[in-house]
């Protein structure tokens, strides 16, 4: 199975290739003794060495914007209105991520602690057409248990302490139409490029809304042509509904369908690309950020020669609002 495929090496990789490691993020080396270890010896008078100091540098990772096309289905009842995520230059806002994310192939289960960031959100500018720049600065990181995860909470915890400064910035205009994302962090030690890959895979986005004016019980279809894990060419088709609408707050539900092309990668066939998920949005005048949660898997075969196997990519996400 030496090129089943490189995607598969990839999606193991993330979940974690064994019990100890963390997915895409190096994990501090465990001091305490072996069970049999024999007690240390007395100190003596000369110092000890000290660590080597860890090696960090810039690192960036740009997410490409995804071309989102929106058709309103049903414009619904009652009072009609265009719902729109209307952002305030110098708005500031306290914003929780917390993402999940879980590999199999065939058999093999790799579970991740759920990832949580809490961050600072600055709106910089807001144009007269309502695009607006904006920058999220994480100040705490965090890790919660997971049933199923084999790896080490608190070691989880402490490697993703290196992601504290990370900001993530980019544009978005009035409908959520998003443009490029960047993901930068000032001293990142050598390894944590995979850290941010992680995140970029599953960093909740929020929903493109339809132009027109619309009322309760409105239902739309977003078509969004996406790569999984920057490689696999999948389509995630939408469909919106707005459930509830009182004064500036809207809720909206969304069900996703996933779907590909038979498709080649380094020689390995991917076939049978299919997926599921759903979400729960609810927006407010004048806030950045929603209140959101969402979760999709997707599915696909991968073929080499006489041997192939099954993956499955489950993603969680949620986006919660602080209070100042």
């Amino acid at each position: 199975m030496s090129r089943l495929s490189s995607l598969i090496v990839v999606v193991v990789a993330a979940c974690g290739g064994s019990p100890k490691p963390a997915p895409g993020v190096p994990l501090p080396e465990d001091t305490k003794p072996a069970p049999d270890a024999a007690p240390a010896a007395p100190a003596t008078a000369a110092a000890p060495t000290p660590p080597p100091p860890v090696a960090t540098a810039p690192l960036d990772v740009k997410v490409p914007a995804l071309d989102t096309t929106v058709k309103l289905v049903s414009s619904g009842t009652g009072k009609k209105q265009a719902m729109r995520y209307t952002l305030k230059p110098g708005a500031k806002q306290t914003v929780e991520f917390a993402m999940d994310f879980t590999g199999k192939q065939d058999a093999d289960t790799k579970i991740v602690p759920t990832l949580v960031l809490t961050g600072e959100a600055e709106t910089k500018a807001v144009d007269p057409a309502g695009n607006a720049e904006f920058a999220v600065t994480i100040t705490s990181t965090d890790a919660r248990a997971v049933e199923g995860s084999q790896i080490p909470l608190e070691q989880f915890k402490k490697a993703l302490g290196a992601l504290s400064g990370l900001t993530i910035g980019g544009k978005l205009n009035a409908t959520g139409t998003a443009g490029e994302l960047t993901l930068h962090l000032a001293n990142a030690p050598a390894e944590l490029d995979q850290a941010l890959q992680l995140i970029q895979l599953t960093l909740p986005r929020l929903p493109v809304l339809p132009k027109d004016a619309i009322g309760v019980g409105a239902r739309w279809q977003s078509v969004t042509p996406a790569k999984l894990i920057e490689r696999l060419d999948v389509t995630q088709t939408t469909e919106y509904q707005v459930t509830a609408h009182k004064g500036t707050t809207w809720t909206i539900t969304g069900k996703t369908t996933v779907a590909g092309k038979d498709q080649e990668i380094e020689g390995a066939k991917i076939t049978g690309i299919s997926g599921t998920g759903t979400s729960e949005t609810t927006i407010a005048d004048g806030v950045m950020y929603p209140s959101h949660k969402g979760s999709l898997e997707t599915q696909f075969k991968v073929s080499d020669k006489d041997k192939s196997a099954t993956v499955v990519i489950k993603l969680g996400g949620a986006v919660t609002p602080k209070a100042p």
